[in-house]
């Protein structure tokens, strides 16, 4: 009987045992999830269809196959030819549901399209380019004007930026009227019409940030046009490149508004601190260099804090090397009268003193220096800098494409920071650029039209009416090393 229980006892040890191990190894692993969702929403219905001829509806619903969301509906959303009363658009569970608050045109072709705006709601995959077509006549119009926007100063496309037709075709139509049609390029800078009716248009593309669809700021919005009309009556168009600019230089003063207040008159109490102000500034100069390095073929920049009014230049001594032998140097403002340019055949590697007397310059709040100011610095050497070899070819194709002739200019602009640092024009197909500062430069070809050696901006109102000079950008940047030479072949 003992034997017996030791057994059992020795059997229910182990089973504990045996209970307690697996309970604690036997961990509770979740499913993995899979891989993730990106397939878009699937429209399953659409009432009234889409396609439908003499079309009445004033509401439309739109079912999806999974529920659904609206992602910045109100611009992303596009109505051709335009309505006056923008449509309502809400979304709940599986079903979109638009609002036709307009009256629209009989014997017309309308696009609703919607972008990407119509998304899931547990990953968001959005439906690209959803649409939706009708139309109040007995036909569906079929036409389509396809084109892309490149910003002509840079050469490099533009995204987001609408392109407009209207079958007004007084010049400032596109300043006073919204279009009848109107789309918006993509991100590749492509832009396409769909479904036009037969006519004749003008072609604008404005960027703009109030998206008001006119052209009201010059000095602040992108126009590009078509100097002719476009005609669509039975073949498509397509291949247009509409080149944007901004028509006047924001630094130029805008003419008076007669409509804008009067500015508001300071108080006593600002004037006083503003004159206090004044006459505690003090006349400093400050010279631009690179590590107290002078570049060797550009002229010395000193940046004074104030306007001068007046500068005696015998009282700015240049000496040269470790003797400090006295030179001449030539010296002129800029347009602010707050950089002056001192120019010379700077030496490489070699140390310069300059002397600036106290009673040298007066700023425009006649004060001067409080004394006399030393600046030393010494020349880069040549081996400092690099340089490049361009060899250009241009095929038919691009002469035909890109509308060169014989009046054309080929100039290269070697451009860092969105700033052209160098440019030079091709001759006999090559064009050579030394002493280059080191670093990674942006290429571009400007068809330089009128042999100036810059780019010139379009006219659109104003006589004659005129493109802007294209420019082609290559998009690999060329890294530039101290003492290195590059060779580059271009095609165009």
């Amino acid at each position: 009987m003992t034997q017996r229980f030791r057994s059992w006892a020795c059997l229910l040890i182990v089973f504990v045992f045996t209970s307690v191990f697996l309970s604690r190894c036997a961990n509770i692993v979740p499913p993995g999830g899979g891989p993730r969702d990106t397939v878009p929403p699937v429209l399953v219905t659409v009432d009234p269809p889409d396609s439908t001829l003499h079309f009445k509806a004033h509401r439309v619903r739109f079912t999806f196959s999974e529920y659904v969301e609206l992602d910045n509906i109100f611009d992303k959303m596009i109505v051709s030819p335009t309505l006056k009363r923008v449509p309502t658009v809400t979304s709940k569970l599986r079903t979109v549901t638009m609002e036709v608050k307009d009256t629209l045109a009989p014997n017309t072709t309308y696009t609703f399209n919607f972008g990407d705006a119509i998304k899931d709601v547990n990953e968001r995959n959005p439906i690209e380019d959803f649409a939706y077509v009708v139309s109040t006549g007995s036909y569906l119009d079929s036409l389509q004007v396809k084109g892309r926007t490149i910003d002509a100063e840079t050469g490099k496309i533009d995204s987001s930026v609408s392109v407009l037709l209207y079958r007004n075709t007084f010049d400032s139509v596109v300043s006073k009227e919204k279009p009848v049609y109107y789309a918006r390029s993509k991100g590749n800078g492509n832009f396409w019409f769909k479904n036009l009716a037969p006519g004749d248009y003008k072609l604008f593309a404005i960027k703009e940030e109030d998206r008001d669809l006119q052209y009201t700021q010059p000095t602040a919005e992108l126009i590009a046009f078509e100097d002719s009309l476009i005609h669509l009556r039975e073949d498509n168009i397509k291949d247009l490149t509409m080149l944007l600019f901004i028509e006047k230089d924001s630094t130029m003063k805008a003419p008076p508004d007669d409509q804008a207040l009067p500015p508001e008159e300071p108080s006593q109490e600002d004037k006083d601190k503003e004159e206090e102000k004044k006459k505690k500034t003090r006349l400093q100069v400050n010279p631009t260099l690179d590590q107290n390095e002078q570049d060797l073929d550009t002229p010395l920049v000193l940046t004074f804090n104030v306007p001068i009014r007046t500068l005696d230049s015998t009282q700015i001594h240049l000496a040269e090397d470790t003797i400090l032998t006295p030179v001449n140097f030539t010296s002129a403002f800029d347009s602010t009268r707050t950089r002056l340019l001192l120019t010379y055949k700077w030496k490489e590697g070699t140390p310069y003193r300059l002397i600036f007397d106290k009673t040298a310059a007066t700023d425009t709040l006649n004060h001067q220096l409080t004394k006399p100011d030393t600046i030393g610095f010494t020349v880069k050497k040549r081996s400092d800098y690099g340089k490049i070899f361009f060899k250009l070819s241009v095929s038919d194709s691009s002469r035909t494409a890109l509308k060169i002739d014989s009046s054309t200019h080929f100039v290269v602009q070697l451009v860092k920071e969105k700033d052209v640092k160098y440019w030079g024009t091709v001759v006999n197909g090559a064009w050579t650029k030394e002493l280059i500062i080191p670093g990674e430069y942006e290429i571009r070809i400007l068809l330089d039209q009128n042999n100036n050696g810059k780019w010139d901006r379009g006219v659109y109102y104003g006589k004659p009416k005129k493109q802007p000079e294209r420019v082609v950008s290559f998009p690999d940047k060329k890294n530039i090393k101290a003492n290195w030479g590059v060779k580059e072949d271009l095609t165009l």
